[in-house]
């Protein structure tokens, strides 16, 4: 095992040893999000000596997980050495869990994806057959790949549901008293599992790979995931935030609507009622009974439901009441975001998951309400853009988050 992940092992550091610790830390963070860099540039970041950097990058370099890329090209004089992470010291594995599929992914040290098997069929059966199903395809994914098991030092599993981070316990689905997810994961792969809500790990990755493939600039940042249901994501000074037990983000949950409608949680009037994939979904289900016509009466009578990917293919169509149930739910979507804004005072604000490719239809409401329910003087200072990397976000935000879980980065 690395020495960076000496944590694991509980072998605790002091002093000096400690300092370097989290020294060497902040360069693979680094590294991951600007790619590459020289000791000059490195030593500036840690605002530490060339020779102490050195000594650093001689560490990280002896062990491994850093790599001499080249020598700059450009000026006069000497040309500084270039150092990158190396891809191949180490991998880890991500398993997201979503509605009716399973998506897997083996993502390198620097945070490259090197292998993927996505929209796997899965159908939610009783909780102990649906993990072994979900055990079963992880073996079939290992199986298919050329990389040593014993190159692979991490594991997390990204799923909807509550889940305490701290105790590694699923309070919905997969909660099993005598022998938690993670134990049965960890006995059947020998490997070191972290369970994380989906909202996070989408987050996550739509926060360091969303920006042209890099972190966004931004240090205080909102990240909806608005699929089915909804959920937020918050990072403050470039870190997620978790809350106590991890649960912290849960605004659709966030009571703003009169209404009798039953949220999942079990209360009435969560923002999600009003605000979600769902709720469009019951929106034009509703308009539909009312005798509204719609292109989207073809779907339903064909398959006697709607999905999201339907009222997609509708709003880019032009389908008047599928606009007009998009409207709708954005327009509460931006009440709930101008509660969050006016808490949070973000930077940046980005509408991800499944909703987000509906592009400005759902953005411009949006806005809109924004501009009507939170204060002028805070939002002023937010910026609102539409995902770029959308449902994507979700495989290498899991994988990326077992690294740094595994670095003790987070």
């Amino acid at each position: 095992m690395y020495s960076i992940f000496t944590h694991l092992n509980d072998i605790e550091l002091s002093g000096v040893a400690f300092k370097d610790q989290g020294r060497k830390k902040r360069v693979i963070s680094h590294f991951t999000a600007k790619g590459e860099s020289t000791i000059p540039e490195l030593s500036e970041l840690l605002n530490i000596s060339i020779p102490k950097t050195t000594e650093l990058i001689s560490s990280l370099h002896e062990e491994g997980l850093v790599i001499d890329s080249g020598k700059k090209t450009e000026g006069l004089g000497r040309k500084a050495v270039i150092y990158s992470l190396n891809p191949h010291c180490c991998y880890f594995l991500g398993v997201e869990i979503r509605k009716y599929k399973i998506n897997i992914g083996l993502m390198s040290f620097n945070g490259d994806l090197v292998k993927t098997a996505l929209n796997i069929p899965f159908t939610y059966l009783e909780a102990g057959e649906s993990l072994q199903a979900i055990i079963g395809e992880i073996r079939i994914f290992l199986q298919k790949i050329t990389i040593p098991m014993d190159k692979i030092v991490g594991l997390g599993l990204s799923m909807a549901g509550r889940i305490n981070v701290k105790t590694s316990n699923i309070l919905s689905n997969y909660h099993f008293g005598d022998a938690p997810v993670k134990k049965r994961l960890e006995k059947a792969f020998g490997l070191p599992v972290f369970l994380d809500n989906d909202s996070r790990t989408v987050a996550y990755g739509e926060y360091h790979f969303g920006h042209s493939g890099l972190s966004f600039t931004e240090q205080n940042v909102c990240i909806v995931n608005i699929d089915y249901g909804m959920s937020l994501g918050i990072f403050v000074n470039g870190k997620p935030v978790y809350g106590a037990s991890g649960y912290a983000g849960e605004i659709g949950h966030i009571p703003m609507f009169d209404n009798q409608k039953i949220c999942f949680c079990g209360k009435k009037g969560c923002l999600e009622t009003e605000a979600s994939g769902l709720a469009l979904i019951d929106f034009i289900l509703n308009k539909i009974k009312e005798q509204n016509s719609s292109s989207l009466q073809n779907p339903l009578s064909k398959n006697g439901f709607l999905e999201l990917e339907d009222i997609l293919e509708a709003v880019h169509r032009g389908d008047n009441l599928a606009l007009e149930g998009v409207t709708q739910i954005a327009y509460n979507l931006g009440r709930g975001l101008a509660v969050a804004i006016n808490m949070l005072n973000p930077e940046l604000i980005v509408l991800g998951g499944m909703l987000a490719g509906l592009g400005e239809p759902l953005l411009l409401p949006v806005k809109t309400s924004i501009m009507q329910y939170s204060l002028s003087l805070v939002n002023n200072d937010t910026r609102i853009i539409l995902s770029s990397i959308g449902q994507r976000a979700g495989i290498p935000g899991c994988c990326l988050l077992v690294r740094d879980k595994v670095l003790g980065l987070v």
